[in-house]
Order: structure tokens, then C-alpha cells, then sequence
């Protein structure tokens, strides 16, 4: 079952799956395979003769040490490695296709209130190009919605300030819009205080950490961790909740959910790019209408 495991994690790889979900679904994988061989001598035989009370039983199992969100994370990298086993050949029908998951309550993201987005996105001192760079990242990230991987993963070319978007690249590539204070802060931040960081000049990297190098998640976590602290934010604040509330805001402000959709280029959207421009006046408008940072809103504070 190893080698099969092994194909699968390679199959993933080369369907640009995140190395976190791949790291996940191998662990899910190790699991159920040390469960199986404690109860059957594993093999690919006994894989092809799995049924769906098996799989059942398994949940079961799961079910007694951790949460229904867990159990169907188990499922859905079970589904998952199962389909490729019918897909390659390896198995008849998959014993997935007659499991229920497990019914997970419903909880609110958490979120901050718009006066504590402010505070903490002021918190970084613009003197110094450690403060300038920090600013120039919350901004961003509240800005434009996008997830920890995606903003760490702009470089200099995803960037299109004088047009007021920029590119985010993955699996579903597409251009989000961004905020004038964002557009602000990040052009005093390339003029002045990124280039002189960098460990290697040619780098394209759009936020290098002390080293010069292109930033980590942990360094992005205690960034928001430390500016929170400064700006007296009593909530465990997590660099996901940033994310949420650009969300949250905007559809407390009026936008709708298919706009929010757009924005974070969800799957159910079809050709997200094209989709984006064939929308853009309503769209981009709406987005600074609606953003708390947005151009309008930032015109009406300009006394």
C-alpha cells in the first residue's frame, strides 16, 4: 500500500495541490493504512475488496478521538485516493461513493471590527523600512482578501499600482483590485525601503524578511501577532482573520456574495478572469464603494 500511497501523493503533485494539502492527505492516508493493517494484512487485494461498511467503521473509529470537521477531512482524502485507485484501474467502484459524511455545525469565521482592522493597520511605525514593509503588508492583505501563501507569493511584476490591480497566481490565476491606501502605502514601500533589503538585487520577491529573503508564514503570523499587541487588540488574532473580515465588511457594507466569490477565485466560479472583466465597471466599482478603505470612502475622509 505504500507504493500506492507514494503514486498517489505524486499524482497530487503534479495537479498543484498545496504542499499543506498534500502533507495532509499523505498523514490521513498513513492513518487509515496503520488502522486497516491492525485489522486485516494490508495489501492491494484487500484494498480492491474494501466495501463501504469498512470505510464506515473506520469513521467510526475516528469519531471517538476527534471532531466531525476532522472525520471529514479523513473522508474527503479518502474519496480522493480512492477515485485515483478507479481511475487507474486499481479498484472496481470506489467504497466512498456510499459514505455520508458527517454533518459539521456551522461557526462564524472570526473576524475584527472595522475600528480594530484600523488600529492594527496603523500600528507599524513608517519610519523605519521594517515598519514601512509590515504597513505595506497588512494593507495588502486586507485589502485584496488574498491568503498567506498568495500574499507572500507576489512578486514586483504581479503588481499593476497605476491600474489598481495586481496578478495572483496558482491554480486560478486572476486579477483582484486594490485599495488607494494600499496603492499608497506599497508605493512609498518599492520606492524607498525594499530594494535597499534584499539579499540578492535581482530577487522579485514583493516582501523580503531581515534576511532579504522572500518571507515565511511564521514571519507573516508574528508580524500581525506583534502589531495586534501594539495596537491593543485583545482577540487571539490570526493572519486568517484578516481575510475574513475583508470578507465580512464588505458584505456588511452591501456587496454581494457573488462579488466576494469573485474576489477570492473560488472554484464555482467559471473562467474567474474573464468573468472578472467582462464585470468591471460594476465590479471594481462596487469594490471601492463598499471597501472601508476603498477610494470612495477615502475621498469622503479627505477634508
Amino acid at each position: 500500500m505504500d507504493h500506492v500511497i507514494s503514486q498517489f501523493i505524486e499524482y497530487l503533485q503534479t495537479k498543484k495541490y498545496s504542499v499543506n494539502s498534500i502533507q495532509n492527505h499523505r498523514l490521513d492516508l498513513l492513518r487509515f493504512k496503520k488502522w486497516l493493517e491492525s485489522n486485516t494484512n494490508s495489501s492491494l487485494p484487500q484494498l480492491q475488496r474494501l466495501t463501504a461498511e469498512h470505510i464506515q467503521t473506520y469513521a467510526t473509529v475516528l469519531e471517538e478521538t476527534v471532531k466531525p470537521r476532522t472525520v471529514a477531512r479523513h473522508l474527503s482524502s479518502l474519496r480522493l485516493f480512492f477515485d485515483y485507485l478507479e481511475q487507474q484501474g486499481l479498484i472496481g467502484v470506489s467504497p466512498l461513493d456510499l459514505i455520508k459524511f458527517p454533518e459539521i455545525e456551522y461557526t462564524p469565521p472570526e473576524m475584527l471590527s472595522p475600528d480594530e482592522i484600523i488600529a492594527l493597520l496603523e500600528a507599524p511605525s513608517l519610519n523605519h523600512y521594517l515598519g514601512l514593509r509590515d504597513r505595506a503588508l497588512l494593507e495588502l492583505s486586507y485589502s485584496s482578501g488574498l491568503k498567506i501563501k498568495e500574499l507572500l507569493n507576489l512578486d514586483i511584476e504581479d503588481l499593476f499600482l497605476d491600474l489598481g490591480f495586481l496578478k495572483v497566481r496558482g491554480k486560478r490565476e486572476r486579477m483582484v483590485p486594490v485599495t488607494s491606501k494600499a496603492i499608497e502605502i506599497l508605493t512609498t514601500y518599492l520606492n524607498t525601503a525594499r530594494l535597499p533589503r534584499l539579499l540578492n538585487k535581482n530577487d522579485s520577491c514583493l516582501f523580503p524578511n531581515r534576511n532579504g529573503v522572500r518571507m515565511t508564514r511564521i514571519g507573516f503570523w508574528n508580524i500581525v501577532k506583534k502589531h495586534a499587541r501594539r495596537a491593543g487588540i485583545q482577540t487571539n488574532i490570526t493572519p486568517r482573520m484578516l481575510r475574513h473580515s475583508f470578507a465580512m465588511h464588505l458584505i456588511q457594507s452591501g456587496m454581494d456574495l457573488t462579488s466576494i466569490k469573485l474576489l477570492f477565485g473560488y472554484a464555482v466560479l467559471d473562467a474567474t478572469l474573464q468573468y472578472a472583466h467582462v464585470n468591471a465597471p460594476n465590479y471594481f466599482q462596487s469594490f471601492h464603494q463598499f471597501h472601508p478603505r476603498g477610494r470612495h470612502n477615502v475621498e469622503q475622509e479627505t477634508p
